[in-house]
């Protein structure tokens, strides 16, 4: 059985012993208000023993009690948290179900589960909604016992915690809104600790990290942000779809284009990215066929309704239907030996400082290094015209630019870097044209086999060959569109 996935959308107080709840139906908008009847919960909470999750954030527990008992995996989101829960095998209640491990498996790899903290709730909930229902929010007093059990430390407090449970998310927010000033009249207050887990566990650190003084540090900062991006796109990669393959693979792209900046990185750095490169080519293969699916169907709408099903078939569905495959191999391989060993190595990179010749030089070197990846990309334009091989060649350079001082901007690096932007929005343009001629070129290229094979089974490859010259004039169009995001770029450059 699988994951089952939602939002969580709460705002957490602190209160003390003598807190009273107030009146509730006193809340803007609340139309109706039930208070549940009074549930024990007990949860454990489980890391790896140097406490991987706990570090990137994400909390995995096992919960029995209440109307959620089950596995719980709570990730790190744009607006609040991701909750997925699976639900306990009575057979089997210390196993972590495989879709929820799954979901960690890039972090915790071969590493251990062990139990960090257990923590006692007992809770009263009330649940308000609005006049249609549909916004809800539910406030829940909690009495909680936690223990660290590494430290054998014991920990008690109460708190209370509002939560979007609506239907309606806009009115469920609105709904929590409002509560906030009745509860805070109560004498609550914000809680300075996030989670349960954190302050089970004595509170999280809130120090904010010192601005970066070497081009070492930048680097190793950017490269632990994009690492943490790769393990939530190799998370969504697990739900599947054309958007996740891309998202983890121009993840992987941008690491090994700032890795590739090797007077930073080093020896280490070079190798690191040459151990990406397998894993960037894996998700490649399981990309194409969903990119070659996309423009082929872009070609056959340009032919009407009157595309005989057996060309969409063979030029759509069955792209599509490899691609699943590929999509799972490309999961296998992540999740190999050899798919573990890159993320040690990328989560090591990340925890280490660069030994590269220049790591140590302040900031601003590497405005010198992102411009040189810019000469470079212009010296590969300028031969782009001798073969498809130096057209690609032509657009990697770009891309690499484009992704060096897009990540360098990120990380505040560059500090006028105007021209440099310029550069990048021009890189971009390259990169952009010449990806879409190529995607079209591959396509165009495989009709003829593809119209073979057809006729080889009694259809009729008219279709094929109409597709092939619009698939040429389009190409040409691209091409000529590549041209001119070349000559802007040299022009940006000088």
């Amino acid at each position: 059985m699988g994951a089952a996935g939602h939002a969580e959308i709460e705002v957490k107080y602190a209160v003390d012993e003598r807190a009273v709840v107030p009146d509730l139906a006193a809340v803007p908008g609340a139309v109706t208000v039930e208070r549940l009847e009074p549930v024990r919960l007990e949860a454990v909470y489980y890391d790896t023993p140097d406490r991987v999750l706990v570090r990137a954030r994400i909390a995995l527990r096992r919960r029995t009690g209440g109307h959620d008992a089950g596995w719980h995996v709570k990730l790190p989101a744009a607006v609040g948290r991701t909750e997925l829960q699976a639900p306990i095998d009575p057979e089997r209640p210390d196993v972590l179900p495989d879709a929820l491990r799954e979901v960690i498996a890039s972090r915790v790899r071969a590493a251990p589960l062990e139990p960090i903290a257990r923590v006692a709730t007992e809770r009263i909930a009330t649940v308000l909604r609005d006049a249609s229902g549909a916004g809800a929010v539910e406030v829940v007093d909690d009495r909680v016992t936690a223990t660290d059990v590494a430290a054998g430390v014991v920990r008690t407090w109460r708190e209370w915690e509002v939560e979007q449970v609506g239907a309606d998310a806009e009115a469920s927010a609105a709904l929590l809104a409002a509560t906030d000033p009745v509860l805070q009249a109560a004498g609550a207050r914000i809680s300075p600790s996030p989670a349960k887990l954190a302050q089970a566990l004595g509170g999280e650190r809130t120090e904010v990290a010192a601005a970066p003084t070497t081009a070492g540090e930048v680097v190793r900062r950017i490269v632990g942000r994009l690492t943490e991006q790769l393990h939530r796109d190799v998370a969504d990669l697990r739900s599947g779809g054309a958007d996740q393959v891309h998202a983890a693979r121009k993840t992987i792209r941008r690491i090994r284009s700032v890795l590739a900046l090797e007077d930073v990185t080093g020896e280490a750095g070079g190798a690191l990215r040459q151990q990406l490169r397998s894993l960037g080519a894996t998700l490649g293969d399981a990309r194409d066929p969903v990119v070659a699916a996309r423009v082929s169907a872009e070609l056959l709408a340009g032919l009407g309704d009157d595309v005989p099903d057996a060309v969409r078939r063979r030029l759509v569905d069955e792209r599509l239907a490899a691609a699943e495959d590929a999509r799972v191999r490309a999961l296998g391989a992540l999740d190999s030996p050899a798919g573990s060993a890159a993320f040690a190595a990328l989560d090591a990179f990340a925890a280490a400082t660069p030994t590269g010749p220049r790591a140590g030089a302040a900031v601003p070197v590497l405005a010198d290094l992102a411009r040189s990846t810019v000469r470079r990309a212009v010296r590969r334009t300028k031969h782009a015209d001798r073969s498809l091989r130096a057209l690609h060649d032509a657009r990697r350079a770009a891309k690499r630019a484009r992704y060096v001082i897009e990540e360098l901007e990120a990380e505040g690096a560059l500090r006028d870097g105007s021209a440099l932007r310029r550069s990048a929005r021009r890189a971009a343009a390259v990169h952009d044209a010449i990806g879409a001629h190529r995607d079209l070129e591959l396509v165009v290229a495989d009709l003829p086999f593809v119209a073979g094979r057809a006729a080889a089974n009694g259809e009729n490859a008219y279709s094929y060959g109409v597709l092939a010259e619009r698939g040429a004039r389009q190409a040409a169009r691209l091409r000529r569109k590549a041209k001119r995001a070349m000559e802007r770029l040299r022009a940006a450059a000088r």
